[in-house]
């Protein structure tokens, strides 16, 4: 797991953030699924952080997964400032992050994130689209589910 982590970082880092920085903003895809891109502000060393996320859309925002679970830095980040910018498409927003820990909203939360994956959907070893509620249930006790909530005007301009 931690080999994957180091390689889906060296990914983000020196391939996602570049393309996404030359293109304009994120883009869509069918393997890749919905991409956005989270900066926060590191809690420790006070600098913008910026990682590449999976996302499903809602009527105020975006929902993002920990899917590392328990050990994902920006989780950390995002508990101590959670107001961040989020880069969708080719619009930033300003937004504010809530966890969402009623188990309900949480499953239904969760199960629309991982549809919207694409691939990553798929990490757990099964369909996310034909999953059911246990299989579910098991990914919203190993990893963190946050809704970014959009306030206001677009954020830093892509």
């Amino acid at each position: 797991m931690r080999l994957l982590r180091q390689a889906l970082r060296l990914l983000s880092d020196y391939l996602m953030l570049p393309l996404f920085g030359v293109l304009g903003g994120t883009r869509d895809s069918t393997l890749g699924g919905r991409l956005c891109v989270l900066r926060t502000v590191g809690r420790k060393s006070g600098l913008p952080r910026e990682i590449p996320l999976s996302y499903s859309p809602t009527t105020a925002g975006v929902v993002v997964l920990a899917g590392f679970g328990r050990g994902c830095g920006w989780v950390h980040n995002l508990r101590a400032q959670p107001r961040v910018e989020v880069l969708v498409g080719e619009h930033a927003h300003r937004a504010m992050a809530v966890e969402i820990i009623d188990p309900e909203q949480s499953l239904r939360a969760t199960r629309a994130a991982l549809k919207d994956a694409g691939a990553a959907g798929f990490f757990y070893g099964w369909d996310p689209r034909r999953a059911s509620d246990e299989q579910v249930r098991r990914v919203v006790d190993e990893t963190y589910c946050f809704h970014l909530r959009f306030e206001g005007e677009r954020a830093w301009s892509t």
